[in-house]
Parts: C-alpha cells; structure tokens; sequence
C-alpha cells in the first residue's frame, strides 16, 4: 500500500517564491480549523447526505438535502419517510453531510472549501418538534408548503467527527467538541459581497496591501479570495510567479463597516509608507 502523503508536493514554480529583503513578518491572525467549519456549515442550507443503502445492502447512497443547524452546528433535517435516506437511516444510523463552498465559474471547484461532518442520524423526540420546526424554516421558508405534511419528521445529525479541507494544503480531522463550541464567523454572509466589491473596485488597492502589509513589494496584482473576523486572504501575482497570502486586521472585526474602516486605514497606511522617502 503506497504510504499516505501528509502535504501536497507543491512544485516550486506556484509557491510564489520569496521576498528578497523583505521583513519576517509574525504569522496573520486566522480562524481555527474548527470556526472554519462552523462557517462554511452555517453559511448554506444544502449539501450531500449520505446515508449506508439497504438495497443493494452497506453502499453509500448520496442524496442532496436541505438543513438548519442547532446551536450546537448539529444538522436538522425535514425528510419524508418515504426517501430512501430515511429509510436507510431507520436501518442505519450512521451517515454523513458534506458542505461545499460554491465555486464561481471558472474557479478550480477542489481550492474550494467543503466540510464533511460525519455521525448518527437519529428522529428528533415530540417534545422537541416545535422548536426544532420554527428553526428548520427559518433557514427554509420555502419549506412552509409541507412542513406538516404528516409523512415527513425531522431528523437530526449527532456529529462524531469533522474532517475540513479548506483547499490545496489545509485539511485536518476536527475534534466534534471544538466544531460543536465554535461560532461563525460573523460576516458569514457578507463575505462574498465583500471580496466581490473588493475586485471590482478597489484593485489597486490590494496591490498596496500586499507590498505593505505582507511584505510583497514586488506585487503586481492582487486578488481577494476570502474575509473574516481576523483578516483576508489574496492570491498575490509577482514577476516570481503567483502565491497565497494572509494579511490580519489591526483588530477583530464584526460588521462590513468595521472592515471597511480598517481596510481604508491599512490602505492610508501603505500609501504614506510607500510616499516616503
């Protein structure tokens, strides 16, 4: 059996290459592996639950379904009884829901990230089908129209296990403990706006972030990929070749306002280093 690599062989010609002169920089504040997770799970309401078919017996059977999530990031669903993964779950609880990010046309679909959480699926009690109902169309109003349909019931996903892959190179098993006390990043849904304005409108910009604040002067284009509470991310394009960098806030931020403040001072700050003599 060929031995299991534990990091990709990433040839030298896409690592970007170094900076020569430039300052070591302290590593940039990020999100754990675990608020990752609890990010990108709470930032949809679909993925791929897999459940262990009965027919033909023991295979992994995929189906798309919808979900909400309970304060502990535990998946709840609203399945008919007569789906086959309902029935497999009756048989055998143990399955598994896969979060993917959307991938924007063009984008490589594996540098994106996904989020496979694996457990037992179980129905959720009586007593708990009230609260449990309003959360499930909070997150899916256009399920209104058969959320009391008496042959569907609400099932939930007791998470085991978490395994995270965030893209070429960041991967890891999260302990369920660390997934289930996490919290989202709060500009979970403001992100993509975010990094889409940031593109469209501010590109020089990012070029002046990244010769600034991570020490790249060598930076000719600069394109955001990602944002959160600690800072962004941007695949920084240098005459050495192309390469992912992370830059942090001065601070934690919560809202758009606060990046935009903090974005607008980094920027002032990187213009007055690169205006002195």
């Amino acid at each position: 059996m060929t031995p299991r690599p534990t990091t990709h062989q990433v040839p030298a010609s896409l690592t970007g290459g170094g900076v020569d002169g430039g300052p070591e920089l302290a590593p940039a504040p990020e999100p754990s592996h675990a608020e990752r997770c609890r990010t990108l799970v709470a930032g949809s309401n679909r993925g791929t639950l897999c459940t262990l078919a009965v027919d033909p017996p023991g295979y992994p059977f995929g189906s798309v379904a919808t979900y909400a999530l309970g304060d502990d990031g535990a998946p709840l669903f609203f399945v008919s009884l007569m789906a086959e993964h309902t029935q497999n779950a009756e048989r055998d609880a143990r399955a598994s829901l896969l979060v993917a990010e959307p991938v924007a046309d063009g984008s490589d679909p594996l540098a994106a990230g996904r989020v496979t959480l694996l457990g037992d699926l179980a129905r959720v009690p009586d007593d708990e089908r009230p609260a449990v109902r309003d959360r499930y169309l909070a997150a899916n109003p256009t399920s209104a129209y058969y959320i009391d349909f008496g042959d569907f019931a609400f099932y939930r996903l007791a998470v085991l296990a978490v395994r995270y892959v965030g893209g070429y190179g960041r991967m890891s098993w999260v302990e369920a403990p660390a997934y289930a006390a996490a919290e989202a990043d709060p500009l979970v849904g403001s992100a993509a706006g975010i990094v889409a304005h940031m593109n469209d409108d501010h590109a020089e910009a990012l070029v002046l972030l990244c010769r600034h604040h991570a020490a790249r002067p060598d930076t000719v284009e600069a394109t955001m990929s990602a944002v959160d509470r600690y800072g962004f991310e941007v695949v920084a394009t240098s005459p050495e070749g192309r390469a992912g960098v992370r830059i942090g806030f001065p601070e934690p931020v919560a809202t758009p306002e606060e990046v935009r403040a903090a974005l607008v001072g980094m920027v002032r700050q990187a213009r007055a280093a690169s205006a002195a003599p």
